[in-house]
C-alpha cells in the first residue's frame, strides 16, 4: 500500500491529553509513509500541537468540515467534503460513534482504507500502546512510544516575553498545576498550598498555571495565601503554554492533559495520580515520575501527605530522583501509609 498511499486522515476527539497520547501514532504514520500528505481533523486548537513535520501537515476543525453529518444514514455531504474525503488514500479514526454508520459513510467516500480505531484503552493497557496499534501495520520501524511536543517559533517568542516580564531565571523555575478535567483527580487545594509554601520558603521561582477550570476550583486562594511571588501564566494558548513548560526545570499536575503536555517537552514531571490507573494513563516519559494514591486502599489524593510530594520534588529539582521507567516509560511509586 505505501507507494499508493499520497494523503492520509486522521481523525481525532478527546481532551488536550488523548491529542498527545495519539502523536506516537501519528508519528508512525509519518515514519511508515515520509511523502504522504497528512491531515488531522478535529478540535484544531487542540491538534495544533501535531502540526510538526514528525507528524500532520495540516489540521482542520471538525465542525469546520461538517464532518458531523456522517453520523447520520444517507447524509447530505456538502460537495467540498466529499472530494476532500474521495482525495484520501487511508483515513484512521478515533472517534466513538454509537454505531457503524459514520465508519461507512467514510467507507462510502473515501476510495481507499478506512481504519476505525476505538479510542479508549481496555485491559490495563497503556494508551499510547493502544492508540498505536492500527498505525503498527503500516510500520517497516518500531516508532517511538513517547508523545513529544515541538513548540514552534512563534510559541517560543511567545514564551520569551512572558519569561522576560516574568524576570524568571534561565534555570530551576518550578511549574504546578492544580487543575484537571475531573474532580476525582484533583489534589486538595490545601496540599497545593504547603507545597507552594515550601517551594517559597527555599527560594524555588515558581510559575501557575491557570485557565478557567483552576479559577473556578478557586486557586486564587492560594495566591492570596503565598503573596505575589508566583508567577501565574493564565489561559495560554497550547502552542506557548507549551513553550513555557520546556523552559521549566519541574513540574507539578495531576493527571490531566497539562501533565501529558510537560512530559512531551520534555522537562522533569511529577504527577500526582488517583484512583486514576497509571498503567494505561501515565505519562509517558523517561523523565515523568507518578505518585499512585489508589483506591481502594490505604490512601488516596485526599489524604496523600504533603510532605510525600514535597520530598519527592526535592529529588525531582536537586536532579538526584532514582528514575527507573523500565517497560512501563516512567516512574511508578505505589503509596503507603
Amino acid at each position: 500500500m505505501g507507494l499508493a498511499v499520497q494523503r492520509i486522515l486522521v481523525i481525532r476527539g478527546g481532551a488536550v491529553g488523548d491529542v498527545i497520547l495519539t502523536l506516537p501514532a501519528v508519528g508512525a504514520l509519518r515514519l511508515a509513509f515520509p511523502n504522504a500528505r497528512i491531515d488531522l481533523m478535529g478540535n484544531a486548537g487542540r491538534l495544533c500541537l501535531a502540526r510538526h513535520p514528525a507528524y500532520a501537515d495540516g489540521v482542520a476543525g471538525a465542525e469546520q468540515r461538517e464532518l458531523y453529518r456522517l453520523f447520520v444514514h444517507d447524509p447530505p455531504v456538502p460537495q467540498q467534503l466529499a472530494a476532500y474525503l474521495s482525495a484520501c488514500d487511508l483515513i484512521v479514526s478515533y472517534l466513538p460513534p454509537p454505531d457503524a454508520t459514520f465508519t461507512d459513510n467514510l467507507k462510502r467516500y473515501c476510495p481507499g482504507e478506512v481504519v476505525a480505531w476505538p479510542p479508549h484503552p481496555h485491559g490495563g493497557r497503556h494508551a499510547t500502546d493502544h492508540l498505536l496499534q492500527p498505525a503498527l501495520r503500516f510500520a517497516s520501524q518500531t516508532p517511538p512510544p513517547e508523545p513529544r511536543v515541538y513548540p514552534g517559533a512563534e510559541a517560543r517568542q511567545a514564551a520569551d516575553r512572558f519569561w522576560q516580564a516574568a524576570g524568571l531565571p534561565e534555570r530551576g523555575v518550578l511549574a504546578v498545576h492544580p487543575g484537571s478535567g475531573g474532580r476525582h483527580k484533583l489534589w486538595p487545594l490545601e496540599g497545593w498550598q504547603r507545597l507552594m509554601a515550601w517551594a517559597d520558603s527555599k527560594g524555588v521561582p515558581g510559575i501557575l498555571i491557570c485557565g478557567p477550570a483552576e479559577e473556578e476550583r478557586g486557586v486564587g486562594s492560594l495566591l492570596t495565601a503565598l503573596g505575589s511571588s508566583w508567577k501565574v501564566l493564565r489561559n495560554a494558548s497550547l502552542p506557548e503554554l507549551a513553550a513555557v513548560l520546556a523552559r521549566c526545570e519541574v513540574f507539578v499536575g495531576h493527571d490531566s492533559g497539562i501533565t501529558h503536555l510537560a512530559a512531551a517537552v520534555g522537562i522533569r514531571v511529577l504527577a500526582l495520580l488517583g484512583p486514576t490507573d497509571p498503567l494505561v494513563w501515565g505519562p509517558r516519559s523517561q523523565r515523568a515520575a507518578v505518585l499512585h494514591a489508589a483506591l481502594p486502599g490505604p490512601l488516596s489524593l485526599d489524604s496523600l501527605p504533603a510532605e510525600t510530594v514535597v520530598r519527592t520534588l526535592q529529588a525531582l529539582l536537586d536532579g538526584t530522583f532514582p528514575f527507573n521507567p523500565a517497560a512501563l516509560g516512567f516512574t511508578c511509586l505505589k503509596i503507603s501509609d
